[in-house]
Parts: structure tokens; sequence; C-alpha cells
């Protein structure tokens, strides 16, 4: 089995960009989205704020999982260079 390490380091780099990216996509999406709830009022207010906890929660978790994926990558490939290392060690 052959690594290429720097590869993986890219992997994991855009797990990560892509993560900031959606953060500030939604972000942006509740700047612009504020002032049009400021002034509801009544059911729409109410159901809007339901789906507006769905979203964020459903946003959490996504950015978990991200940062779990981002961080598993990373640290296999840590992993695999520190095994290569010995590895070549034993022959050296």
């Amino acid at each position: 089995m052959r690594y290429v390490f720097g590869a993986i380091d890219q992997v994991t780099g855009q797990i990560n960009a892509k993560q900031a990216t959606l953060n500030s996509k939604l972000d942006e999406l509740r700047h612009v989205i504020s002032p049009l709830v400021a002034d509801w009022e009544g059911a729409a207010s109410e159901s809007y704020q339901d789906k507006q906890r769905q979203w964020d929660s459903a946003a959490l978790e996504l950015n978990q999982v991200l940062e779990s994926v981002g961080r598993a990558v990373g640290q296999g490939n840590a992993d695999m260079q520190a095994r290569e290392a010995a590895n070549r060690g034993m022959f050296a």
C-alpha cells in the first residue's frame, strides 16, 4: 500500500476549508434573513423559529462531522508517516 502524505494533507486542508466556507455562507444567510424575520409575529414567527432551530441543529451536526473527519484524516496521515519512519528505521 502506498500513501501520498502530501495529498492526504491537502485533503485535510480541503475539508477544513469547506467547513469554513459552509459556516461563512450560513452566517451570510443569517445576516440577510435577520432583518426580514425581525418583524414577524404570531404563528409565522413561531414556525420560522422552529425551522431555524432545526436548521441550526443540523448545521452544528454537520460541523461536528466535518471536524471529526478532518481530525481523523489528519491523525491517520500522521500515524502512517510515523509508522513508515519506524519501518524505515528498522532497515537502516
